[in-house]
C-alpha cells in the first residue's frame, strides 16, 4: 500500500449513488450504499453505507490550525494512504521535553478515513530528537475516537483539549521511560523484548534480530546497559532500517506492523523493570 507524504489535502470527498448493469441493459440503484470520491481527480476511496457521515479533510487541519497559529503545533507531515482512502495530519508540538536526558518532540497524529474501515482518531507519537526515531505510542490507545455516524461533524468541532491530550501521553511516556532508563538490561533481556514485541515463542528466529541488538549496543545514544536502550534498538530499527524506503519505513513506523510492535516493546520492557 502506497502512503503519499507531505501530500496535498486540498481536496473533498463526494458521495456517489451506486447502481449495476443487469443482464438486460438496464440499470437498478443499489440501495443503502454509496461510492465516495476525490472532488480533485474522481479517484475512488471508499464503498460505503447510507447512514455513513464524511468528515472532509478540512475537519481534521482545522483542529490543528489555531494551535498552528498561537505557535504551539507546527505542522511537519500530512498526507494519504492509497488513493486517499486514509488521511492523516501530524503536528509537532513546538515545545520539547527532556526524556531520560534526551530531547524528545511530541507529534499530534489525527487519522481519518473515507472508506469505513477506521474512525477518525487522534494519536500521539514521540520523536526521539537524537536520531529521529519515533514511537506511536497511542493509535490503539486514543481517547478521541469518533465513529462516521450521523453528527460526527459536530462532535469533532469539540475536540479542543488537543495540548493537554498530548501533555497526557507524554507524561505517562516520560514515567515509563525513567524507570527503563534506571534498570539494567542483559542481551538475554533484549531476546525477550524481541520475542514478546514480534510475537514469537521461545526458541523462534527473529530475522533482524541481530540488527536490534547491534542498535542496543552501537544505536545512537545508546550503551547497550539498559531497559531504555533496547526499547530505542527496536524503535530505531523500525524508523531506519524496516523497509527498502523512507516511505515504507514511514508507514511502518506510525501506522503499520511498526507501531504494533514499539507499543508491545515498551509493554515488554516494562514488565521486566
Amino acid at each position: 500500500m502506497q502512503i503519499a507524504t507531505q501530500a496535498s489535502l486540498d481536496w473533498k470527498v463526494l458521495a456517489c449513488p451506486v447502481s449495476v448493469q443487469l443482464p438486460d441493459g438496464t440499470s437498478r440503484a443499489v440501495p443503502n450504499r454509496k461510492v465516495l470520491v476525490r472532488d480533485d481527480n474522481f479517484a475512488q476511496v471508499g464503498v460505503v453505507g447510507g447512514r455513513y457521515e464524511i468528515v472532509q479533510n478540512s475537519v481534521i487541519t482545522n483542529l490543528v490550525q489555531p494551535l498552528v497559529s498561537e505557535g504551539l503545533l507546527e505542522v511537519v507531515n500530512q498526507g494519504y494512504i492509497g488513493a486517499g482512502s486514509k488521511v492523516f495530519v501530524q503536528a509537532q508540538m513546538t515545545r520539547g521535553y527532556e526524556i531520560a536526558g534526551e530531547e524528545h518532540r511530541a507529534m499530534l497524529t489525527l487519522l481519518n478515513s473515507h472508506d469505513g474501515t477506521s474512525p477518525l482518531a487522534a494519536g500521539v507519537t514521540d520523536t526521539r530528537v537524537i536520531c529521529q526515531n519515533t514511537f506511536a505510542m497511542a493509535m490503539e490507545d486514543m481517547s478521541t475516537r469518533l465513529q462516521h455516524k450521523l453528527g460526527v461533524n459536530e462532535q469533532a468541532l469539540k475536540i479542543t483539549e488537543t495540548l493537554d491530550f498530548v501533555n497526557e501521553r507524554m507524561r505517562r511516556f516520560s514515567e515509563a521511560a525513567e524507570t527503563l532508563a534506571s534498570t539494567r538490561a542483559t542481551v538475554s533481556d533484549v531476546d525477550r523484548i524481541i520475542l514478546q514485541a514480534y510475537r514469537k515463542k521461545e526458541g523462534d528466529t527473529v530475522r533482524n534480530r541481530d540488527q536490534i541488538v547491534q542498535h542496543f549496543f552501537n544505536g545512537r545514544g545508546n550503551g547497550g546497559s539498559t531497559l531504555w536502550d533496547a526499547f530505542n534498538a527496536i524503535t530505531e530499527f523500525n524508523t531506519h532500517a524496516s523497509g527498502k524506503t523512507s516511505t515504507d519505513r514511514f508507514g511502518y513506523a506510525n501506522f503499520g506492523t511498526g507501531a504494533s510492535v514499539a507499543r508491545r516493546a515498551i509493554d515488554a520492557a516494562l514488565a521486566l523493570a
